[in-house]
């Protein structure tokens, strides 16, 4: 069987993200000057990115962007992406780079999928056999980007973009943007690298449409941070039912067993 394989690009790759994608990119600094500055060596323990966020509140390259430092929370905001693209079908494109071609090929079902519903770009090494995707194209990914996990729905009313990137002493860094111009930037880049490997790409797909109040992206994204606070709040009111009902159980089973002991004593005979 003859497996096909990534070719090279025929144009030099950006050896730097910050040669490439200067905006991401200082996004992500300004994430790791406030893990430094909070001293926090390992985000992923944190139980939530509050701390972070409060510090990173008004930072310019972050507007319109969500920071996630939980893999179980990164692996759910990659799922609404797939999912958002998968059901709304609406064309455009859809990129994705993973660190292990062995992850991308076990959802090689949901990737052919994803296919059909848009025009889909994956990023692996040059000279890797990908095999059963359907309609997916692949091309070569820049040796920066080995590391890091990309997702961008660049489809009709739906622009976003799931970045992450490793910090060196542990954990990483992710980024949840809808911002214009992060995903214009990530988009770009892709379909730069895209076209260079002899793909079609579709052009850039139409911003949000006004609806339900919401008149453009960053409109979007504060309804987001919004809906995430009121998440975190409603997640410590259950921690703090679920406290107190343990201590309830704790208590009736004291009483239960002092009632048993009680009645033990009755019932023996008199010495």
């Amino acid at each position: 069987m003859i497996y096909p394989t990534v070719p090279p690009t025929k144009i030099r790759l950006p050896r730097t993200s910050a040669e490439s994608m200067p905006r991401i990119e200082a996004a992500f600094r300004a994430v790791e000057g406030v893990l430094e500055d909070l001293g926090i060596e390992n985000p992923g323990s944190l139980r939530s990115p509050q701390i972070v966020e409060e510090a990173l509140e008004g930072v310019t390259p972050l507007d319109g962007s969500l920071v996630i430092l939980d893999a179980a929370e990164l692996r759910a905001a990659e799922l609404d992406l797939e999912e958002t693209v998968a059901d709304e079908r609406a064309g455009g494109s859809l990129f994705v780079s993973l660190p292990n071609l062995g992850e991308l090929s076990s959802r090689r079902v949901r990737y052919r999928d994803l296919a059909a519903a848009a025009t889909s770009f994956a990023f692996v090494e040059p000279g890797a056999h990908v095999l059963g995707f359907g309609r997916f194209h692949f091309a070569p990914r820049p040796t920066f980007m080995r590391r890091w996990r990309v997702l961008v729905a660049d489809t009709p009313g739906f622009r976003v973009a799931v970045i992450s990137r490793p910090l060196e002493k542990g954990g990483f860094i992710g980024l949840w943007t809808g911002n214009p111009d992060l995903v214009d930037e990530v988009a770009g880049f892709l379909r730069r690298i895209a076209a260079s490997a002899g793909h079609t790409v579709p052009a850039p797909a139409v911003a949000v449409p006004s609806m339900l109040g919401l008149a453009n992206e960053s409109d979007v994204w504060r309804s987001a941070a919004s809906l995430r606070g009121q998440r975190e709040v409603r997640e410590n009111e259950l921690r703090e039912i679920a406290r107190q009902a343990a201590l309830r159980g704790v208590e009736l089973r004291r009483q239960r067993a002092a009632a048993a002991a009680a009645a033990g004593t009755a019932k023996a005979p008199a010495a």
